[in-house]
């Protein structure tokens, strides 16, 4: 099992549970989300979920070998698929994020409704570094939440960031010491989940209609979109992405060819 519902009083858990893989992100991981969101739907007392990494890293983005080649082509679907089935799901989901937060692990807490973040975590997106194209949706949802500037950093300068200088910029919720990251997310959601849940919960639903009334440059703005999605899916067959991905194993700086 690579994901796990924990259900049981006003505060569930959905919990990457792959540890000895940094909770790098696969196809099966993917579907996992949302199979333990679905469980928690049937739980009668929850009323908001953590969603956090087993071990010392929240998630550390795409399984190298999920993100090569065709498997790339099929792993967007699922990995879509998992962030929408989060940013829609009824209840409030806070991101527990220690340790790092990177390229699609970063994706996954942006479409949370709040993150948590230990001080010292590392926050960033390396798709520059290593060949990789975030398509149109995920670059919107990073400039709504903390703006232009730190989406151009993140994404073009492919700055880290701390949980600290991420809370900065209006990335995450709250930085707190990384001791304290368990008690201080417990404690928050504890503290969303002792609201009335029908107005927390129909916050969330008119919030989610006023993202997407914002996000209709989609459909206005067709061929510029297209243009990205086909970038997108060209990366991930690109002599770019294998350089990045060889530069990363042979830990050294990727050589990427003239354009």
């Amino acid at each position: 099992m690579t994901v796990r519902a924990v259900a049981g009083g006003p505060v569930a858990e959905v919990v990457l549970d792959r540890a000895e893989a940094r909770n790098a992100l696969s196809v099966e991981m993917c579907h996992g989300i949302v199979a333990a969101l679905d469980d928690l739907r049937g739980s009668a007392d929850a009323r908001c979920v953590l969603l956090r990494g087993e071990g010392k890293v929240f998630c550390s983005g795409a399984d190298f070998a999920a993100v090569s080649g065709p498997g790339g082509l099929e792993f967007l679907p699922a990995f879509e698929a998992m962030l929408d089935a989060v940013a829609t799901f009824p209840l409030p989901v806070v991101a527990v994020v220690q340790g790092a937060a990177l390229g699609g692990g970063l994706q996954l807490a942006t479409v949370c409704d709040f993150r948590i973040a230990a001080d010292d975590a590392k926050l960033g997106i390396p798709a520059a570094r290593i060949g990789i194209v975030v398509n149109f949706e995920n670059v919107e949802r990073l400039v709504r939440l903390a703006g232009v500037a730190p989406a151009k950093e993140i994404l073009m300068a492919g700055h880290t960031l701390t949980g600290a200088g991420a809370a900065a910029r209006g990335l995450v919720t709250r930085a707190v010491p990384a001791p304290d990251l368990e008690t201080a997310a417990r404690s928050f959601a504890m503290d969303v989940a002792a609201l009335s849940p029908q107005s927390v919960q129909g916050a969330k639903r008119a919030i989610g209609i006023v993202e997407r009334a914002l996000a209709e440059a989609r459909s206005t703005h067709a061929g510029d979109v297209a243009d990205v999605d086909d970038r997108v899916a060209s990366a991930y067959g690109s002599t770019d992405l294998q350089e990045g991905l060889a530069a990363m194993a042979d830990r050294r700086e990727p050589r990427f060819e003239n354009r």
